[in-house]
Order: structure tokens, then sequence, then C-alpha cells
């Protein structure tokens, strides 16, 4: 896996709040998910398996870019920017690869939410149906957003002689 950065942390871009939450809820509900005996359980815990490393390199990666959003559409540039490029370039080299950690996860994700529907469980149901749609974002809005980002961040780099 390529190196992410050596910037501090903390001047690192953050991931944007919102984002932060959805993926803590996502996160909870499939916890307490998994802890539900029988098909629920066993069905919780396969997507809870496909789901940890993703979400991990997610937030390594592919999130953080996002908290540049705000800032480049007003047209601001600084030269600490820059520390988003490395998570960019990584995304870029990685996308084909998380692309197809969503097939799996999308397949689990069907699973849970047939298991869910059979066993009249509403709420992990939801889960199932919330959690698809937070990949299909993903997909069609955030890693696009975030790969813009990156070139953004790159052009007014050049622009600026940084």
């Amino acid at each position: 896996m390529p190196q992410v950065s050596t910037v501090p942390p903390e001047a690192l871009p953050q991931i944007p709040s919102a984002l932060q939450v959805e993926h803590r809820v996502i996160h909870e509900a499939l916890l307490r998910a998994t802890k539900a005996p029988g098909d629920i359980g066993t069905a919780a815990r396969e997507l809870a398996g496909a789901l940890h490393d993703h979400f991990v390199r997610e937030e390594e990666i592919a999130l953080p870019p996002l908290g540049l959003l705000a800032a480049l559409a007003r047209g601001e540039f600084t030269p600490e920017m820059r520390a988003v490029l490395p998570m960019t370039e990584a995304l870029r080299a990685e996308l084909p690869r998380m692309l197809d950690e969503h097939q799996a996860i999308h397949a689990a994700t069907r699973r849970l939410g047939e298991v869910a529907r059979k066993a009249g469980n509403a709420e992990v149901q939801q889960l199932a149906e919330a959690l698809a749609l937070h990949a299909q974002s993903e997909e069609e809005v955030f890693y696009p957003a975030a790969l813009l980002v990156g070139e953004v961040v790159e052009s007014r780099s050049q622009a600026h002689g940084s």
C-alpha cells in the first residue's frame, strides 16, 4: 500500500463531520446487528468483516480530501493543501480494488437485508438499505470528488509555484 503522508496529522485535511457521523452511525448499527442471534448476526458479522479494512482505508485516503472542498470551491489555496496529494494519488491507484471491494460489500449488504426482511427486523433492514445507499454515494460522488480535489490542489499548486 502506498505511504499516505509524513505530514503531522494536525496539518492533514479532516474528514467532513457529516461523513464522520455517517460512518460512526453505520458502524454502531452494524455492531449491534452482529450481536443478534441466528442468521441476522451471522450475516452482519460477514458484512462487518467485508467492511472493516475498507472503512479504515477510506478514512485514510478517500474521505479526508473532501475536507478541502469548501475552501477550494471558494477559490482558496495554501501550500499546506498539498498534504492531500499523497492521499489522492493513493486513492487513484487503489480505486479499482476499492470498487471491487464494494462488490463484496454489496453482496453482503443484500444478504443482510434479505435475512432481516425474512426475520421481520426493520431496523437491520434499514441498516442494509442505508449502507447500500452510502456505498453508491461513495462510488458516484465521494471518490470522484476526492480525486478532483487532488487535481485542483495540484493545478493551483503549480499556478502558485509551490
